[in-house]
């Protein structure tokens, strides 16, 4: 029984230490240590380091987390009968999640182009959930036939985080004026009417 409240008190340290990361990422970009964050997250140096062996370890942790999270909020978002709600439904998802980690998320980007990227897991995963929404878009006849490649990447290119983070934090709009435009330029892009 004592073995439970010890795992799910390292399960919050964790979870605490990877906060911490995503904030000095944010702030600061990955020029901070291991001890910082473990200060901010108010948890022991020896602690973080039993989790993470570098700064850069605690960094892909946080990249992989956040990408897992979004990955599972599209997972969870239900697929209904009209495939432009389900795409709009994903673009409030995807906003919602970058207006929390857009910020920190920029400082990890890879030079790699998406499309050369796609058998990394997060990328390979995301292209997949995107590009069976637009796939099933043009079945269904709301979008005309195109390439689902050339698709997924302008839907990537105009949900950028830094285009989240530029609206939200340098414009003050709120996530649901930035997830409205820039879902009616992807709709826009893909032939689709912008209005509801």
């Amino acid at each position: 029984m004592t073995d439970r409240p010890r795992r799910g008190d390292a399960r919050m340290r964790r979870s605490a230490l990877l906060a911490a990361v995503g904030e000095l990422l944010a702030e600061r970009g990955p020029g901070f240590s291991l001890a910082e964050a473990a200060g901010l997250a108010g948890i022991s140096t020896a602690t973080a380091y039993r989790n993470f062996s570098d700064t850069a370890s605690a960094i892909d942790a946080f990249y992989a987390e956040l990408s897992g999270d979004l990955l599972a909020a599209f997972d969870r978002l239900p697929a209904g009968p009209d495939p432009v709600a389900d795409i709009r439904a994903a673009c409030r998802e995807w906003v919602a999640q970058a207006s929390r980690w857009g910020a920190a998320a920029v400082h990890v980007r890879s030079p790699r182009g998406v499309l050369a990227r796609r058998e990394d897991s997060f990328v390979g995963g995301l292209y997949e959930r995107l590009g069976g929404l637009v796939g099933r878009a043009i079945d269904s006849g709301a979008a005309p036939a195109q390439d689902v490649r050339f698709a997924v990447l302008m839907w990537v290119t105009i949900f950028d985080e830094r285009v989240v983070v530029d609206l939200t934090h340098t414009l003050g709009w709120t996530t649901r004026q930035v997830a409205d435009h820039l879902t009616g330029a992807l709709l826009r892009v893909l032939g689709l009417p912008s209005v509801s």
